[in-house]
């Protein structure tokens, strides 16, 4: 009876992490577990800063904020292949094949990465500690391809729950239990490694290396390694400041940096629903012969995303101090200025990660490689500048990660264009930029006058935003934001 009960569970628990939502469905589970772990990264940084102090937290973002950019390069594109190959006809052969090159190369190169980085002598990389990265950084790999697994097979509960499952509660349960970073790492990565294998095989229905299509390999591989000057590129764009600022500056800084880019990273809630579900669809419709409406439909979510994210930036820039408080529970001057221009870079930030995907999908040439090939050669290229010139190495290194930035997210509006026909600008679109920048700026003006306390004004201001925003969400009948929610509330 009770054996019983426990396969019909099993059966329940897999019909439900293997289930094929509609595509507004999977649009809002996506969302919705974007916000529950972004809500859990935000929970997992102040508990880190206000247990262990700004130092600490420094170190745990630039070991894995170091390790997560560079996964794509270690899977050699795996993460996008799978979901792209697998979503045109669903054969079980592309997981087979990816779980095999997960063991014959992403194991290997991480080895080879770990031994690079312990070689070349970075701070915050020690070699006593080489098992602990290497675990850690396997379990991250083996996260994004079974992420890519599910996401390939359009199982999108299925992939939002291991994704939350091993960026937000495993973490944060370990580093309430642990203390020393390290052990909170090799834990952490050793409970997602077992746990992403494991999820893998249950939905790839176990493995057959006799499936495995030299052909089809050949693909998958190809496909990847044409993104990898993409991958990298990110790495540096993502990576290269803390590692800059860790080997110049200090921890504390790097702690500013990283939690910043935590909130310019806000924008994976518009761009992670988006991305991860657009791909393997758009994939499908050019398989089949049809586009229909994705021009469209991409115009639509690209307004929406430009404008959300440039009042996003108004509200962070604005409330900068309060933030780094509340959150942190440290504030200075240098943390200010550091969230301050980091944040600016935002609406280009989410303008290139939304066009991502739709780029990847209409086309197997790497134009992303060049998109953010280019911004990379402009980071390093200012921080060179900056360095030889001996202008400050703060302010050279925020400077070159917004400039390159704005390329990227210049440069992936121009291909979007070029390829969607998708026309961003109009008077409308600026119109609604500046009259929503001018709201969050007057109230919170407004408010600032009043005699009451920060707290206060924080919280009553950001409820006053809310209300604001679901009124104008609710009653606007037409423009950009009526045909967004027609495509949201459409079955």
């Amino acid at each position: 009876m009770i054996i019983g009960k426990i396969i019909i569970g099993q059966g329940f628990l897999m019909n439900w992490l293997n289930k094929h939502l509609s595509f507004k469905a999977d649009l809002m589970v996506t969302l919705l577990n974007g916000l529950v772990v972004v809500g859990g990264v935000f929970i997992l940084n102040g508990l880190i800063a206000r247990i262990h102090g700004l130092e600490y937290l420094g170190e745990f973002l630039l070991i894995k904020r170091t390790l997560s950019a560079i996964v794509g390069i270690l899977l050699i594109g795996i993460n996008i292949g799978l979901p792209y190959y697998l979503s045109r006809n669903f054969q079980k052969s592309y997981g087979d094949i990816s779980f095999i090159l997960f063991i014959i190369v992403t194991i290997p190169l991480t080895v080879i990465l770990i031994v690079s980085i312990l070689w070349f002598d970075i701070t915050g990389f020690y070699s006593e500690y080489f098992w602990v990265y290497i675990v850690f950084s396997l379990s991250i790999s083996a996260q994004f391809i079974t992420y890519a697994l599910y996401r390939g097979y359009m199982n999108m509960i299925g992939a939002n729950i291991f994704q939350l499952l091993g960026t937000a509660i495993i973490p944060i349960i370990i580093f309430t239990i642990v203390i020393d970073l390290y052990e909170g790492l090799f834990w952490i990565g050793s409970c997602v490694l077992i746990m992403m294998i494991f999820a893998f095989i249950l939905r790839n229905k176990g493995l057959n290396i006799h499936e495995i299509n030299l052909h089809k390999s050949k693909k998958i591989v190809k496909y990847g390694l044409k993104r990898i000057p993409s991958f990298f590129a990110q790495f540096i764009l993502l990576a290269g400041v803390p590692l800059f600022l860790a080997q110049t500056v200090n921890f504390e800084s790097v702690a500013y940096f990283n939690s910043s880019l935590s909130l310019v990273r806000l924008s994976l809630i518009l761009v992670n629903p988006l991305g991860m579900v657009l791909l393997p669809r758009i994939s499908n419709k050019i398989a089949s012969g049809t586009m229909d409406d994705v021009a469209n439909f991409l115009n639509i979510f690209l307004k929406a995303g430009i404008v959300f994210s440039v009042i996003g930036t108004a509200y962070c820039y604005i409330n900068a101090p309060l933030i780094l408080s509340f959150w942190l529970g440290e504030v200075s001057d240098t943390g200010i200025t550091i969230l301050r221009l980091t944040i600016l870079a935002l609406p280009f930030y989410t303008l290139s990660g939304l066009t991502r995907s739709p780029i990847d999908a209409v086309s197997e040439k790497g134009y992303n490689s060049l998109i953010y090939g280019l911004a990379a050669v402009v980071l390093i290229t200012i921080i060179f500048i900056g360095k030889t010139l001996g202008f400050d190495l703060l302010t050279t290194a925020l400077f070159s990660f917004l400039i390159s930035h704005i390329v990227a997210g210049l440069l992936s509006a121009f291909f979007i264009q070029r390829f969607y026909h998708s026309k961003l600008w109009n008077f409308q679109l600026i119109r609604d930029v500046v009259i929503g920048t001018l709201i969050i700026y007057l109230i919170s003006h407004l408010f600032s006058l009043l005699n009451i306390s920060a707290v206060t004004q924080f919280i009553t201001t950001s409820v006053i935003y809310i209300i604001v925003g679901i009124i104008i969400f609710k009653f606007v009948k037409t423009g950009w934001l009526a045909e967004l929610k027609s495509k949201l509330y459409a079955s």
